[in-house]
């Protein structure tokens, strides 16, 4: 015979009750609308409706460029564009740039986080109780005494200030350090987007040169080729003649239609690094500068180990382990904080038979100290030791890096500027090598095959001439950006030691 086991409970007054009543219906009426609200809050877009809002996004983004108007995400421009103005355009409307501008809103809120270890707390406690039955004792005249009330009701506040725990100055010191890791970390990037912007327009500037030059290459071809025809007819002219005047025409439309592509990508670049529609039409005023100057190499190398803002980056990021070493070593030590509470409750804290509000207040100090807590403080501190030596590596490695970085780039723009020097007598060269074929071939000296020879190489020298320009601008650019003093206030048309000289002894 199988039996079912029941659990008899009394009640206050003696009785005998059954089993305990099923989930009361009140809980029901808060389960429902709670798991639906969850349920809403777990709703995300599936790929269909994403589909739907990026077309949405994409039909008004279309709508603005045809409008040329001013967006969120870009800004039309048209007419003359200093390299001074592309730059303070860059720096206002980067979008890795903003991005990277948030960090300062992190860091300011690490720094109010970290106050929370040494500034007191204030919280608010409330609780609402019903249990299921009201418990009680029977008197010996038999009244009814009760022991355990079934609604209960409490609320107070509670005071803690912290007095010791080993974590107070770490962290007051690393939300310092981590402000300024952000500002190094805001100037290098801006740095970034400053080479950046200035290689894309002098990238610009040098594309239209080139289009310039293949354009009145071009022109000359066209009237060598009618020249060519008019001289055949007359007789004095061969098919090879007309048929090599014909390919060099080609020729040159292939490096026309090639050249106005690279200028238009140049634009392109240029237009999204400074946030502006890439339907915008200006005119690059500032031409690619030629400015020679001795630099040496230890000069370079001194302001690029004092200013470079990776190398703060590394030395911030170092300091910041070390007090996380400080944090972790301060775990063996105690933790002590002062506390004063006020509760206000029903039943009276008092007494608990008492149906009706009371308060009691209470103060006092609280400590605990870990004695054994299994080896985690000690896995601990070994990890941040670790991560400690690797950033110290890491700063031993970033400033061979920049010694490596400032000699090549010292090299490279001496190597530029003779380059520049040879291509410049190069192509006053080539000018009049066609100047003396075109004569010669006025006089029956030269032949139309050498003037065409002639032409090419004149093109190549120009083209070899604006490329050395740019070559030599950059790898200005470089070094300056290497020695940690690339800003609106040196542009690369001023000469870099002189500027960073000034900018050093400022105060």
């Amino acid at each position: 015979m199988k039996t079912a086991m029941r659990i008899i409970r009394p009640n206050p007054s003696g009785d005998v009750r059954g089993p305990s009543p099923r989930v009361p219906r009140v809980f029901r009426w808060v389960a429902v609308p709670a798991m639906a609200c969850w349920a809403g809050c777990l709703s995300v877009p599936d790929a269909d409706e994403m589909r739907a809002i990026r077309s949405d996004a994409a039909a008004q983004r279309l709508e603005d460029l045809a409008a040329q108007a001013t967006t969120d995400s870009a800004v039309f421009l048209s007419g003359p564009l200093l390299l001074s103005e592309a730059l303070a355009l860059a720096l206002a409307n980067n979008r890795t740039l903003q991005q990277e501008r948030q960090s300062r809103d992190i860091a300011r809120g690490r720094i109010q986080e970290s106050y929370g270890e040494a500034l007191p707390g204030l919280s608010w406690t409330g609780s609402v109780l019903r249990r299921d039955r009201e418990l009680g004792t029977t008197t010996s005249d038999g009244t009814v005494v009760a022991t355990r009330l079934r609604d209960q009701y409490a609320t107070g506040l509670r005071l803690t200030q912290p007095l010791y725990n080993g974590r107070i100055g770490a962290a007051l010191r690393t939300a310092q350090l981590y402000d300024a890791w952000v500002q190094a970390r805001l100037r290098s990037a801006t740095e970034r987007v400053l080479h950046e912007t200035i290689r894309a327009y002098y990238d610009a500037v040098l594309s239209a040169h080139l289009l310039e030059v293949n354009l009145a290459s071009l022109a000359t071809a066209e009237a060598q080729l009618a020249d060519t025809r008019a001289r055949l007819r007359q007789g004095m002219a061969s098919n090879y003649d007309r048929l090599r005047a014909e390919v060099e025409v080609s020729n040159f439309q292939a490096q026309v239609l090639q050249a106005r592509n690279v200028k238009d990508n140049a634009a392109t670049t240029l237009f999204r690094l400074m946030g502006a529609s890439p339907e915008s039409d200006v005119e690059l005023v500032d031409e690619i500068p030629l400015v020679t100057e001795d630099i040496s190499f230890a000069e370079a190398l001194r302001l690029a180990l004092e200013h470079r803002a990776d190398l703060l980056e590394a030395e911030y990021a170092l300091r910041m382990q070390r007090e996380s070493v400080a944090v972790a070593r301060s775990r063996y030590g105690p933790e002590i904080s002062g506390y004063v509470s006020q509760s206000w409750a029903n039943p009276d804290p008092a007494n608990s038979s008492r149906d009706r509000w009371g308060d009691e207040w209470q103060m006092g100090i609280q400590a605990s100290w870990a004695i054994f807590d299994g080896f985690a403080r000690r896995g601990a501190l070994l990890q941040e030791r670790a991560r400690l030596r690797q950033l110290e590596l890491a700063l031993q490695d970033a400033e061979e890096s920049v010694v490596s970085e400032i000699r090549q780039a010292v090299l490279s723009l001496k190597t530029a500027e003779e380059f520049a020097r040879s291509q410049s007598r190069n192509l006053e060269t080539a000018e009049e090598a066609l100047r003396l074929v075109q004569a010669g071939l006025q006089e029956g000296q030269n032949t139309p095959v050498e003037v065409m020879d002639a032409r090419q190489a004149l093109t190549r020298a120009s083209a070899n001439y604006y490329q050395s320009l740019f070559t030599h601008a950059l790898a200005r650019v470089a070094l300056q950006k290497a020695m940690g003093r690339l800003d609106l206030e040196s542009l690369p048309d001023q000469p870099l030691l002189s500027i960073s000289r000034e900018s050093a002894n400022a105060p």
